[in-house]
């Protein structure tokens, strides 16, 4: 078919093989698809002389049938998977609210991983209002409270 642009500007348009630039007055010698003819003539800037092509047929629609009827299953498995990391972490965070005791709060002091605050903060959970300032005397305080039965 023959696409000729009516406007004083360039103009693209939508071809079989990917969009064509045509210039201000220059026909092209071009396939279009069907589904192409009613912003064609919406537009108003080409003259059309010949048939558009067929569209293609719509291979796809069986493979998205296929996995809209899956859709559900999907979910439900993904569902399922999210459950048991919200568990996973349940257990994590319990696990993480149990007390330490003074000898595992003490090792957390000579860990070089593991931040002041983060060692200050169990330390103070063993010590309570009485919890020093200073790393050394948080050690020693845990140090007695080790000592002691009971702890």
């Amino acid at each position: 078919m023959k696409i000729t642009n009516t406007q004083p500007g360039p103009r693209g348009i939508n071809t079989v093989n990917g969009p064509v630039l045509v210039e201000p007055g220059q026909t092209v010698e071009v396939e279009i698809f069907a589904r192409e003819k009613a912003h064609i003539k919406a537009s108003k800037w080409f003259e059309v002389e010949g048939d558009y092509t067929d569209n293609p047929g719509v291979t796809a629609a069986p493979a998205l049938n296929d996995a809209a009827q899956n859709v559900d299953a999907e979910l439900d498995r993904l569902r399922a998977q999210l459950a048991e990391r919200d568990a996973e972490l349940a257990k994590l965070k319990a696990q993480d609210d149990q007390p330490k005791t003074a000898a595992e709060v003490l090792a957390m002091a000579n860990d070089p991983n593991v931040q002041f605050m983060s060692f200050k903060s169990a330390a103070s959970k063993l010590l309570g209002d009485k919890t020093p300032a200073k790393k050394d005397e948080i050690v020693a305080a845990l140090e007695d409270l080790a000592t002691k039965p009971g702890a």
